[in-house]
C-alpha cells in the first residue's frame, strides 16, 4: 500500500480555493452550485501523490464512489472526474478579470503574437490542466527565458511534459538549460520525477486551426540529475 502523503497547506488551499468547495460532480452532473461539504480525493487514488495537479475536492457522497468499486454499474473514471474538475475550475476563472487589455495591446505592438493558443498568458496556473500549453517563465545562467509547458496524462501513472520553444524567448534556449527548466517545473506543481518524461519540442508552428502544434522533438531523462540537486 502506498504510503500516504499529506497535501501541503498552500496547495490544499490552492485547491479549495480554486473550486470554491464546490463538488464538480454535484456542480455539472446534479446541476447542485451550493458549497458542500467534503474532501480532498487523488484523482489516481493513490495518497502519495498528493501535487495540486491529482486533487479535487468532492462532497462525501461523491468521494466514498469514486473509491468504491462496484461490479455492475460502471463507475467513475479518472478521466471523468479530472475533466470535470477542469471545467470547474475554467468557469471560476472566467469569472475573474481577465488580461485582455494587456493581450490586446501586446498585439498591437507586435509583443504577442495574436496567433498563440495561449490567450490569456500569465494566469499563473495552480495545476497544468492536460493538453493545454501555458507560458512558464524561467530562471537560467546568463540570461531567464521563457518557455511553454503542457502536461499529457499517460495510461501508466506517469506525467509527460512538454517543453516548447516559443518564438522571441529572450533567454537561453530549452535546449542549454534544460535540467533548470525541467526542476523548476517540478518544483512549481510538485510533480515525482521518478513519474515524469521530460520531452523537448522545437520547430514551433501553428496549424489554421489555430490550436495545434507542430515540432520537433526529443526526450530526456532527468531523473539521475534531479536527485543529485537535490
Amino acid at each position: 500500500m502506498a504510503k500516504q502523503r499529506r497535501p501541503t497547506e498552500p496547495i490544499e488551499h490552492d485547491v479549495l480555493v480554486a473550486c470554491r468547495r464546490r463538488c464538480c460532480l454535484c456542480y455539472f452532473l446534479e446541476n447542485d452550485r451550493r458549497p458542500r461539504k467534503g474532501q480532498l480525493a487523488h484523482l489516481d487514488q493513490n495518497p502519495s501523490h498528493s501535487d495540486a495537479g491529482n486533487l479535487v475536492y468532492l462532497c462525501f457522497d461523491h468521494h466514498d464512489e469514486y473509491d468504491s468499486t462496484t461490479r455492475q454499474a460502471k463507475g467513475l473514471t479518472q478521466r471523468e472526474v479530472r475533466t470535470w474538475r477542469d471545467r470547474l475550475v475554467a468557469e471560476f476563472e472566467a469569472q475573474a478579470p481577465t488580461n485582455d487589455a494587456a493581450f490586446s495591446e501586446g498585439v498591437a505592438t507586435g509583443a504577442v503574437d495574436k496567433r498563440h493558443p495561449w490567450r490569456h498568458a500569465w494566469r499563473f496556473p495552480m495545476w497544468l490542466t492536460a493538453d493545454q500549453p501555458e507560458l512558464f517563465a524561467y530562471s537560467a545562467p546568463a540570461a531567464d527565458g521563457i518557455c511553454a509547458i503542457e502536461r499529457i496524462d499517460l495510461p501508466d501513472g506517469r506525467i509527460a511534459i512538454s517543453c516548447i520553444q516559443v518564438p522571441g524567448n529572450p533567454g537561453n534556449s530549452i535546449t542549454n538549460c534544460a535540467e533548470y527548466v525541467c526542476a523548476q517545473v517540478c518544483e512549481r506543481f510538485e510533480i515525482d520525477v521518478t513519474r515524469l518524461v521530460w520531452l523537448e519540442n522545437y520547430e514551433f508552428s501553428i496549424e489554421a486551426s489555430g490550436s495545434r502544434l507542430r515540432s520537433r522533438s526529443m526526450t530526456r531523462d532527468f531523473r539521475k540529475s534531479q536527485s543529485r540537486r537535490k
